[in-house]
């Protein structure tokens, strides 16, 4: 797609403007009932124990943000450093361990799969609400939400006919252009709705050695289609859903030996990029059967990824890396929900089945030098022996398939019973991973092939091949919860769930094949949730989470090699507060705080006693406020968010600094329904670390720095 056929659809419908105001939406002075996209049991936010961070389109659009990462940066204990985390847990874990995620991300009711998940690039143009659920969400969801749920919804077709479009520009050769609109195809029958997105950044980073402005730049574009059928009205519905993101990265890694951090500086004397592509297709179909509201969900995801990258981002000869990752993931869903009396009481439950099958295939090439892998192998006595093998190369290629199958029962009910609500779930989850693994070897010279002979002669790596490993297991998950209702206004829970991570299988390229076990957590969590004078919504949590049997990587070198086993524990306890309201007719006010605190209980390395020390990539407090002012037809927009510090692993050596970053917007809508605007992010242009101590060579490391200030211009219209 070219960016000036969306440059001619943006200026079309902006020449042609015909304002009509937009009808349905809810007024910001009413507080909205939500009924939660990720809860299965179709509760609302106040009658929900669970602790939910929630966005909607008319915020999402005030406050100017353009993408999932901007969005849950607002929200309680949701970190967004060096990838997504809720109440300190790492989307990938807290030692990067394990074939699974921590963090389930959905987006309209398909669950994205591998760099699909990167929040940086998943655009919320369109987007009707972001839902975060902090907390397990292992009885509703399933396998990888140990951690917690992303939920995206984007708006749905309507029979009432609208169009928006959008275009901006800004500093670092940043631009943005946007359409969205749909209506009926046939009254009462079918509508339809598309909306198309394409973006450029310019990025902030110089790489000195290769000569190259925008080393670090991102380009990018989303398409949406959607259909929606009623041929029976309110008794059946089909809700058709197709999508396809492209994303293009440079790379963000700096040096910050050699230069100094701030100068955002690259060395790698080889090209860095990665490419993403991913297509989506969901079939959602509702109608009732016997008294029941019956949901039937098809979703399918194919992802594919690929990367070249200077092995050791620096000027120096030291190698490159290559990968290739696809991966095509197919569920299917079949629930009920139900509401009826039990005893005189209101009783509401749903109870479903679950089916998914993901396919993956990894291509990853290394070209190392033959002293790295020495070094990396413990067979280096000193620096000097082996600086005589830098000119000699050894290129590993590990190629793997893999195969999970994963099933699944699930209930959870409510009873309520005078001011006591009582909950009870369940989930039965059984999953089956078989993985092909093999490697190819080839040295640049006589030397290396001697040396890599003699390194799998004496066991230190396994010799080529292609070997099957595969694991199955079984979890039950049970959830039980209590919920008072103090008062029409006020309500306080409890709740204590399991939580888990299922298990996997692995191929070390120096120990061989090995079968890790599902990780669990035990969950308590307690709430309260209620309206403040004035109507603000405050909700409150405070959590306790005890994590068992805990998969590491015990590898010496985990840059090239992954061991991975069920030898840690932990704890983390913390808080979330979140209130937001209308302090005056005119102006929206939010604030939210997160405090996490994380320890390893037990968590012994090759490297060192991790016991005591904290998870890394883990802020220990997020907190954030902000508000949006209506006077008329303008409108001022300020949120300032900050992130507390963390450490780089769980080593706890490398620490990097909190941040504090000040966005915002402001825009004035004309008589005919058209507006200007300026936005941006971190506009103090504060400069902080997402990544630091990130190892090169011996002596230097790379750190990976947050994006400056980002400022736009634009302008926007409905029809």
């Amino acid at each position: 797609m070219q960016f000036k056929h969306v440059v001619l659809a943006v200026s079309g419908a902006v020449c042609a403007w015909q304002a009509q105001a937009e009808q349905g939406a809810q007024p910001p002075g009413v507080e909205e009932v939500v009924v939660i996209s990720g809860d299965k049991l179709k509760r609302t936010e106040a009658d929900s124990s669970a602790s939910i961070g929630i966005r909607n389109r008319r915020q999402i659009a005030e406050a100017g943000q353009n993408n999932i990462e901007e969005v849950v940066r607002q929200m309680a204990n949701v970190g967004t450093g060096a990838e997504l985390a809720i109440r300190g847990i790492p989307l990938a874990g807290p030692t990067g361990s394990g074939s699974g995620r921590t963090i389930s991300v959905t987006s309209d009711g398909v669950q994205q799969s591998g760099f699909a998940q990167d929040i940086s690039n998943l655009p919320v143009w369109d987007a009707e609400r972001v839902e975060v659920l902090r907390g397990p969400q292992s009885t509703n969801q399933g396998r990888n939400s140990l951690a917690g749920a992303l939920v995206v919804k984007t708006r749905d077709p309507q029979d009432q006919r609208d169009f928006n479009a959008r275009i901006s520009a800004g500093n670092k050769r940043s631009y943005r252009a946007a359409v969205a609109g749909g209506g009926a195809l046939a009254e009462q029958v079918a509508a339809g709705r598309i909306s198309i997105e394409q973006y450029r950044d310019g990025g902030d980073n110089f790489n000195a050695t290769r000569n190259e402005k925008h080393w670090d730049k991102e380009t990018g574009h989303t398409a949406r289609g959607k259909l929606r059928l009623t041929p029976w009205g309110e008794r059946y519905q089909a809700l058709l859903t197709l999508s396809e993101s492209k994303y293009r990265k440079g790379d963000a890694q700096v040096e910050a030996v050699t230069r100094q951090a701030r100068e955002r500086i690259a060395l790698a004397n080889e090209a860095s990029a990665i490419d993403n592509r991913s297509r989506n297709m969901a079939l959602e179909q509702t109608f009732a059967l016997g008294g029941a509201d019956i949901t039937l969900l098809t979703g399918y995801a194919h992802n594919r990824y690929t990367r070249a990258s200077d092995y050791d981002y620096t000027e120096l000869n030291q190698g490159t890396q290559t990968g290739m990752r696809k991966n095509r993931e197919l569920t299917q869903e079949a629930r009920a929900n139900f509401a009826t009396t039990l005893a005189g009481n209101a009783l509401k439950g749903v109870a479903g089945v679950y089916y998914g099958r993901d396919t993956a295939s990894t291509d990853d090439g290394f070209r190392v030098p033959v002293s790295f892998v020495l070094n990396s192998a413990g067979q280096c006595p000193s620096a000097a022996a082996c600086a005589v093998f830098d000119s000699d190369f050894i290129h590993r290629r590990n190629l793997e398939n893999s195969r999970t199958r994963n099933r699944a029962l699930f209930g959870e009910a409510d009873y309520s019973v005078g001011a006591l609500t009582y909950t009870a779930g369940l989930r039965y989850d059984a999953e089956k991973q078989t993985r092909v693994v093999g490697t190819e070897t080839t040295g640049t010279s006589p030397m290396a092939q001697m040396v890599m002979g003699q390194l799998i002669g004496a066991g230190i790596f396994n010799a080529d091949g292609v070997r099957d490993v595969s694991s199955d297991n079984k979890v039950w998950l049970p959830k039980l919860g209590l919920r008072y209702a103090l008062n029409g206004d006020w309500a306080a829970g409890a709740t204590a769930q399991r939580g888990y991570r299922s298990g996997g299988v692995g191929y070390s390229y120096q120990r061989g094949p090995n079968a890790y076990a599902p990780e669990f957590t035990k969950n308590y969590d307690l709430s309260l949730k209620g309206t403040l004078p004035g109507n603000f919504f405050l909700a409150a949590n405070l959590y306790q989470i005890d994590w068992s049997k805990q998969q590491v990587n015990i590898s010496r070198n985990t840059t090239i090699d992954n061991f991975v086993v069920n030898a840690g524990s932990s704890r983390l306890r913390g808080l979330e507060l979140e209130v937001r309201g209308m302090l005056t007719r005119e102006v929206e006010v939010f604030g939210a705080l997160g405090l996490s605190r994380s320890r390893f209980i037990e968590f012994q390395s090759p490297l060192g006693d991790y016991s005591g020390h904290e998870f890394g990539r883990s802020p220990r407090q997020t907190q954030s406020a902000g508000f949006s002012w209506k006077p008329g037809r303008a409108l001022l927009n300020l949120h300032l968010t900050h992130e507390g510090g963390s450490y780089s692993g769980a080593e706890n050596e490398e620490r990097n600094g909190g941040r504090t970053l000040l966005g915002g917007k402001t825009a004035y809508t004309f008589a005919n329904g058209l507006s200007v605007f300026a936005q941006g992010s971190n506009l103090l242009n504060h400069t902080y670390i997402t990544s630091g101590a990130i190892s090169t060579v011996p002596g230097r490391h790379n750190v990976v720095q947050g994006k400056g200030r980002r400022i736009a211009f634009g302008i926007e219209g409905r029809i």
